[in-house]
């Protein structure tokens, strides 16, 4: 499982990329063009729905540090180059996971994303939108929480779900 703060600024699921696994990415760094990190605009109709739209720069380079300072190792800019895209054709079910929280059912309709390629890494500026009702953003660890279904242990033990129907997140 990717850790924010040690090897990736962002995560991003969905059950159809990486085997469903949750995938870390670097972002942009804070002195480049736009602000490092995840800008999210609420917009609310006439309705009350509210939107969001979410924006992050994805830094795609050979030879990346993490956060935590070490090498990035085995990553390439193409390998999350591919990734990346693989998460941006899902018109739902993306998770984003940031530092504030996890915003759920998020998925990249309209505009998604801006591509600048230089000759030793690339930034790709995305977007992604919720595609329902909007849901604050959900602690991590609660989330990890909500799975449905019998979950064991790695001895078969015992189960290791404390959320159920009743008070658990759709995921």
């Amino acid at each position: 499982m990717p850790t924010i703060g040690q090897d990736c600024h962002i995560i991003l699921t969905h059950p159809q990329v990486n085997n469903g696994q949750p995938y870390g990415f670097l972002v942009t760094p804070d002195g480049g063009i736009r602000p490092g990190g995840v800008s999210i605009t609420h917009e609310v109709d006439s309705f009350g729905r509210t939107r969001l739209y979410i924006y992050f720069d994805i830094l795609l380079a050979d030879r990346t540090i993490n956060p935590n300072g070490s090498p990035r190792a085995g990553i390439t800019r193409q390998s999350d180059y591919a990734l990346i895209m693989a998460y941006l054709s899902k018109m739902d079910s993306i998770n984003l996971t940031t530092p504030i929280g996890s915003f759920l059912n998020l998925g990249a309709v309209g505009w998604t994303a801006d591509e600048r390629h230089m000759p030793d890494h690339s930034v790709m500026k995305c977007q992604i939108n919720n595609v329902g009702v909007y849901w604050p953003p959900v602690p991590p660890d609660l989330l990890a929480q909500c799975v449905w279904g019998q979950v064991i242990d790695e001895n078969h033990n015992q189960a290791v779900v404390s959320l159920n129907w009743g008070n658990s997140y759709w995921r």
